[in-house]
């Protein structure tokens, strides 16, 4: 997939961040975007800056990626407007902030699976026919390098990610003998606001601001990374030079990554202590 002229192409979670740069972006190279997100606020934002380049198709649609019926419904209009989809990536997430096992309530716990892990699958599903059928099409799932390491006080996020990786793996040997190239992403730090949305029990001031400190990688350069992915059909890509780092240290030195693990948590504990 080499030209994105002319290509229809679903980004959940393009109200902002990184759906909004691959958004940007690949209207930019003449495609046709149809984007989602539960932000109407974002969605005008996203399609405002769209218009403003004068490239491209663009269409937004109201959608809660954790329930599995707006996603059905999302995918049902999309196909009777359209007819197809070329491509699909599902980037929509949210977190939960530190926070034991103990400590979050099994609703949020649930919340977070739907949109993160339910949400990948339901699209994947309800694209997957039309998309076989194309003569070349992609499917794009975001993980995280939480799906590579498992993290104390993020337990729903990483259960979530590593389910995303192990679906996206065995959903591209399933489809191996297809035209459909199948991607696993998995982001580094990058800056978008998925801590400031997602759901906080301790102080989320502190919190947001750590994370934007230990951020490294824009959502501009965060988009590019995937669309070359998606050019070279690569199996998987690591988004971000911390993100390649994790990778190398789980592979060889599994003992370093719990320590470095272990200080950053310590580190985030102390910062978060320093604004209470």
């Amino acid at each position: 997939m080499k030209n994105f002229n002319g290509k229809i192409i679903v980004i959940t979670g393009a109200g902002s961040g990184m759906g909004r740069s691959l958004a940007l972006q690949l209207s930019t190279a003449g495609a046709t975007v149809l984007l989602s997100d539960k932000s109407e606020t974002g969605l005008k934002e996203t399609e405002r800056l769209i218009k403003e380049t004068g490239k491209g198709v663009c269409k937004t649609y109201i959608t809660d990626v954790g329930k599995r019926e707006e996603i059905d419904a999302f995918a049902k209009q999309v196909l009777q407007e359209f007819k197809y989809i070329d491509v699909l990536i599902n980037n929509a997430g949210m977190a939960i902030g530190e926070a034991t096992l103990n400590e979050i309530p099994l609703a949020d716990f649930e919340r977070l699976i739907n949109v993160n892990l339910w949400g990948v699958i339901n699209h994947t599903r309800a694209f997957l026919d039309i998309l076989i059928s194309r003569p070349e099409a992609a499917i794009v799932n975001t993980s995280s390098v939480f799906g590579l390491m498992g993290i104390p006080g993020q337990i729903p996020y990483c259960v979530s990610k590593y389910a995303v990786r192990g679906f996206t793996e065995s959903l591209r040997l399933e489809l191996v003998k297809t035209n459909v190239a199948v991607t696993c992403v998995h982001p580094g730090g990058i800056d978008t606001d998925i801590a400031k949305n997602g759901i906080h029990y301790k102080n989320k001031d502190a919190a947001v601001e750590h994370f934007k400190k230990v951020v490294i990688t824009s959502a501009d350069k965060a988009a590019s990374i995937i669309i070359k992915a998606i050019q070279k059909k690569s199996k998987r890509v690591m988004v971000g030079p911390d993100a390649k780092l994790v990778r190398f240290l789980t592979q060889t030195a599994p003992p370093l990554v719990d320590r470095f693990i272990l200080s950053k948590k310590a580190e985030l504990e102390a910062a978060m202590n320093l604004k209470n």
